[in-house]
């Protein structure tokens, strides 16, 4: 036989995955970014099944704790706005990084000591340079280099929870 089919349960699998985001209300969860068309094939008729890919849950569980993606995703935002703010003025790519990031970035790090404590010592060593380039009075190209680095351990920690980010724009 030529055809490639898909078992039903695999199909049915694969689907399900695709929809976990998606609300019991019709309604698509936050962060829906586009349509995915999964194509199932069965004897000789083919079917196509849509659902929506999202980036990620509306919100998910850490340190105890149920966080909102939005404000995770905020978080990340504004190590990038602090990091693009640190070229010309550190004294206000500071104020961003307290404000906006500082502190979702400890609780992200207790998370990740539930799960991979080696990921939390990671986030943490690097939010520490950020820290010490801030007390130090470092150069902004230094400051903004430490910044970004912070924001792909953010980045990658936050995968960890099955949240999306995305990277900071080049510059």
């Amino acid at each position: 036989m030529g055809r490639s089919a898909f078992p039903p349960t695999v199909a049915c699998v694969v689907l399900a995955l695709l929809g976990t985001a998606c609300g019991s209300d019709g309604k698509s969860a936050s962060g829906t970014s586009s349509t995915t068309v999964a194509q199932v094939t069965t004897s000789s008729e083919t079917t196509a099944s849509t659902a929506p890919t999202t980036t990620g849950p509306a919100s998910v569980t850490i340190a105890g704790q149920t966080v909102t993606t939005a404000r995770l995703r905020s978080i990340a935002a504004g190590l990038c706005e602090a990091a693009t703010q640190a070229a010309t003025d550190t004294s206000a790519a500071e104020k961003t990084f307290q404000g906006k990031s500082h502190d979702g970035l400890h609780l992200i790090a207790r998370g990740l000591q539930d799960i991979d404590r080696p990921a939390s010592a990671t986030l943490l060593e690097a939010k520490e340079k950020v820290e010490s380039d801030f007390s130090n009075h470092a150069a902004g190209t230094q400051v903004a280099s430490h910044l970004r680095s912070l924001s792909e351990v953010t980045k990658s920690s936050l995968a960890r929870f099955n949240v999306t980010v995305d990277a900071c724009p080049a510059t």
